[in-house]
């Protein structure tokens, strides 16, 4: 049994909150797992055997192409939970999990969730909700790679990355955040320069330190507002960083 008194995850807070029967039960499902930077948590179009509630950290979605392209097309930090997809359906998700910020979850055997979804539980119901706005996550994130700046997808993502992980001080390269955001690696150099130019971040080799989470917001596009807000179980105040009050 999992030692979790006060989980970090939005959705195991908000099963506590509503079926205290059916979220004790989960408990005794629940692996502490850490998970490192890089790491591949499934395969795309295979079957995951694990279901993660994040508590830290941040999972990529991510897109292939044939020819390797990639391209993150959503994140989940400690509001939601990666590679339940399965346990829904019978499809295989297309997309790759992959930790691009390291932390830690809670994670449960895919058929545990897959008998609450059958079962019409609660967690089927947490799930339900969450899903919905993950569709809306992946049809924003279209969008914003077809009609915003590299500025805009850079500040955006900043934003949502920086929101799921609760912290200003984000591990990344340049070239992990080219490969998220869809771009080439001069343009999102010349974009993070120009934000730094700004005073808006600072960065140095394999980190960028969001300084005016306020000021990133005003060089976003609208994306970042319209993801943040969709999920409503977990208001944009629950996730800020706490340095949000810088600038």
């Amino acid at each position: 049994m999992a030692n979790v008194e006060v989980p970090q995850n939005l959705l195991l807070q908000q099963l506590a909150k509503t079926d205290r029967a059916v979220y004790t039960r989960l408990l005794e499902e629940l692996h502490p797992t850490p998970l490192e930077r890089g790491a591949s948590l499934d395969a795309a179009r295979h079957r995951t055997k694990w279901v993660y509630f994040m508590e830290s950290g941040i999972v990529s979605l991510v897109a292939r192409t044939r020819q390797g392209q990639s391209l993150e097309v959503a994140i989940v930090g400690r509001e939601g939970v990666a590679g339940f997809a399965d346990a829904l359906g019978r499809r295989r998700s297309p997309y790759r999990l992959t930790v691009q910020l390291p932390g830690f979850a809670y994670r449960v055997r895919t058929s545990v969730i897959e008998e609450h979804v059958r079962s019409c539980t609660a967690v089927h119901d947490v799930l339900m909700a969450y899903s919905q706005f993950l569709m809306h996550q992946l049809g924003q994130s279209a969008l914003c790679s077809r009609f915003h700046t590299s500025v805009q997808r850079l500040a955006r993502w900043l934003l949502l990355t920086a929101e799921r992980a609760g912290t200003n001080r984000l591990p990344l390269t340049h070239d992990a955040i080219a490969q998220m955001v869809g771009a080439p690696r001069s343009a999102v150099t010349q974009a993070a320069s120009e934000l730094r130019s700004a005073g808006i971040i600072a960065y140095q080799r394999g980190l960028i330190t969001v300084t005016s989470m306020t000021r990133l917001h005003k060089r976003s596009c609208e994306c970042f507002d319209a993801v943040s807000s969709a999920w409503t179980g977990a208001a944009p105040a629950a996730l800020r960083p706490k340095t949000d009050s810088l600038g």
